[in-house]
């Protein structure tokens, strides 16, 4: 997995003649794609790794498949994982491992099974398909209509289960009252145990201290390194699909890259460092987009100097903040601005990187 940043950072980088939307590089096995529409059909022997407005899959892999875009159509066979965020994610696949998902709209179909646990989070959530583990989500409207090997836990606004749902194990939800349908014909093996959810009170005091924590953190580090996050709000004018694949590849390898070191046990003090700023970087990989958002609505009037880029963070930081809080679309927007930061900050290092290597 760790080779996958080397064939980004080669692949990603533009070629005579090419346009970087239509990157596509094939390298020890594995493909990674990025495109405004993607349409694979291939048999890859190991990992896929697409980025996209709208993404289709009706291949083979025998690794992972690691997605991110608008709309996602993801079928045929994955011998591995699979780990997808979009607006609207469907999956129809045969899933050797696990499948995590997240999106606007998050659709487990009738005809995906999956071998292993799903990890679902989402505005709406459908759970048609086959999960011979355990399933986790979280979302606004749940529908759980399919097969679950053992435990269901659920955290929605509002929770169906359907007459075909069957349930190996105990059903945990957390579900205001009132607000939870079990059809008489559904079958759970074990009980059906409700989770005390937090005051709304207390949530909204956590919610309001993380924010303002944000936006501080944030500032601090706009004024610490202007030079490097100017840079990275121009990758994601420059190469926004880039960034997004950029941006799934963090999330993913850094934790496989502490675990490796943790092996020796020389190297547990670098793997606590590595997962520290792996920590610290997906709280504040938004903050790039808000600097990005910042400018682009402050237009002429932004000032380039430290201050002028504090300030544009603070108006942008804001706007993101608000829209976080829209019902349904909120918690898609804050991932998409995640992995988006995350990866044109990502951009930025592995350019300098490669500029300040001897030829």
């Amino acid at each position: 997995m760790l080779a996958l940043i080397s064939i980004a950072v080669d692949g990603c980088r533009p070629r005579d003649g090419a346009r970087p939307e239509e990157t596509s590089v094939r390298r020890g096995g594995d493909l990674l794609v990025g495109r405004d529409n993607v349409a694979l059909r291939d048999t890859v022997p190991g990992d896929v790794i697409v980025a996209g407005g709208s993404i289709g899959f009706t291949g083979s892999a025998g690794g992972d498949f690691l997605g991110a875009g608008g709309e996602q159509r993801i079928s045929g066979r994955i011998a591995g994982s699979v780990r997808a965020a979009g607006g609207d994610v469907q999956l129809q696949a045969a899933v050797g491992r696990n499948v995590a998902l997240a999106g606007g709209h998050v659709d487990l179909e009738q005809s995906a099974v999956i071998a292993g646990n799903a990890y679902l989070a989402g505005g709406e959530i459908e759970v048609d398909g086959a999960v011979n583990g355990f399933l986790e989500a979280s979302g606004g409207e749940i529908s759980l209509d399919g097969t679950i090997g053992r435990d269901a836990r659920v955290r929605a606004r509002r929770l169906r289960i359907g007459p075909g749902a069957r349930i190996g194990g105990n059903l945990e939800h957390n579900v205001a009252t009132g607000n939870l349908t079990i059809d008489p014909a559904a079958q759970i093996a074990g009980e059906v145990i409700a989770r005390r959810p937090p005051t709304r009170t207390f949530l909204w005091v956590l919610r309001v201290a993380w924010y303002l924590g944000f936006l501080a953190t944030g500032a601090i580090a706009v004024a610490l390194f202007p030079r490097l996050a100017d840079a990275a709000r121009q990758s994601i004018t420059r190469r926004p699909w880039a960034a997004v694949g950029f941006g799934v590849l963090w999330i993913i390898a850094m934790p496989v890259a502490a675990a490796l070191v943790a092996i020796t046990i020389v190297g547990i003090p670098l793997a606590l460092i590595l997962f520290a700023l792996y920590v610290i970087s997906l709280y504040l990989g938004r903050a790039v987009v808000a600097l990005w958002l910042g400018r682009f609505l402050l237009g002429s009037r932004a000032r380039p100097e430290r201050t002028g880029l504090v300030l544009s963070f603070l108006g942008g930081g804001l706007v993101l903040l608000l829209l976080s809080i829209v019902p349904l679309v909120g918690g898609m927007i804050t991932l998409i601005a995640t992995l988006v930061g995350l990866g044109a900050g990502a951009l930025v290092l592995a350019r300098r990187s490669v500029e300040t290597v001897p030829s």
